[in-house]
């Protein structure tokens, strides 16, 4: 027997987000099946371009292949990771020996949401260890396609970058931002 989807629509102040890191690379069946169901899901994702018979045929795929973000209430949230179990893993944590879903800052979701959403074909997607991102200077964007974004100023493979990140779990590098739409923060 399948276990009860809880929940998922409930009132506002108990939706959290939370991480499932999804195998196979199986993202988009793992995002319509939740979607149908009422869950409100995001992804990263890049537009490219394949040629079939002649013709660029823009293709949509996620940015990040192995991830996906999901609002709900953490009863839902335990309840899908039990039905997809399997396919995939839900980031958590243990406090008091008990393993609990990491929910994530809500605005720390939505500067990242923001920051993916440019169409922006330089933003480059980063290992969340491949680096120190915090020792760079905190700041937010005044101007530009990457206005209200927040995040640090650190040099990646020789040029200044923004940093923006869901702590422990994605991080992404914009393109060069002009100073003059940098304000320390």
């Amino acid at each position: 027997m399948e276990p009860q989807i809880a929940n998922t629509k409930c009132s506002e102040n108990i939706l959290r987000w939370y991480a499932f890191k999804v195998f196979y690379n199986r993202v988009p069946d793992v995002d319509e099946e939740m979607r149908e169901d009422g869950v409100e899901t995001f992804f990263p994702v890049v537009r490219t371009y394949n040629m079939v018979d002649g013709n660029a045929v823009p293709v949509v795929k996620p940015a990040i292949s192995s991830l996906i973000f999901v609002r709900c209430t953490e009863e839902s949230v335990m309840a899908w990771q039990k039905k997809l179990s399997g396919r995939v893993m839900l980031y958590s944590h243990v406090t008091d020996g008990v393993r609990r879903p990491s929910p994530i800052d809500e605005e720390e979701m939505r500067v990242f949401r923001l920051a993916t959403s440019v169409e922006d074909d330089r933003l480059e997607y980063l290992d969340v260890g491949s680096i120190d991102y915090r020792k760079g200077q905190k700041v937010r964007v005044t101007g530009g396609p990457y206005k209200d974004c927040v995040g640090y100023i650190k040099r990646v493979k020789g040029n200044r970058r923004l940093l923006v990140s869901v702590e422990g779990i994605a991080l992404v590098a914009t393109s060069y931002i002009p100073s003059e739409f940098l304000e320390k923060i």
